[in-house]
């Protein structure tokens, strides 16, 4: 059941972000969750984004899901920001997720714009890493 919920999560993230890329340029990065309750949530932090990095927003946003946490209980929590991916420095949509039981995954897409509003997306480049919304809890 929490792998659906890590898969949920990632759609719902991606699908956000492909349609932000399409609509003109980069973004700020977001996070996405959901709770116990089965309630989905879209977060994000409200930095300037001429004063504050992308780490800016990323430490917002994991202390944020670590108090929705607490208050509110998370099935699975992950975010995702407009980077580069290692292996080439090519555009990439990275994203960071993560369920209740520590489970966490960086998944890397590579991407390439054709024309405006038109996103040609590499294979997913999958990896598990450490948990840094749910470590304090496990």
């Amino acid at each position: 059941m929490l792998q659906r919920h890590l898969q949920d999560t990632y759609e719902y993230l991606f699908d956000t972000a492909h349609r932000a890329l399409k609509e003109g340029g980069s973004f700020a990065p977001f996070g996405a969750g959901i709770r116990k309750t089965g309630e989905q949530i879209h977060t994000n932090v409200d930095l300037p984004i001429d004063r504050s990095a992308p780490q800016d927003h990323i430490s917002g946003l994991i202390a944020g899901f670590r108090l929705d946490e607490k208050e509110n209980g998370l099935i699975a929590a992950g975010l995702v920001f407009d980077g580069r991916s290692g292996s080439d420095n090519a555009a990439a949509l990275c994203f960071h997720l993560e369920v209740a039981n520590g489970q966490a995954v960086e998944v890397i897409v590579p991407y390439a714009r054709r024309a405006a509003d038109e996103i040609a997306f590499d294979e997913p480049q999958l990896s598990e890493v450490q948990p840094e919304i749910f470590s304090e809890l496990n």
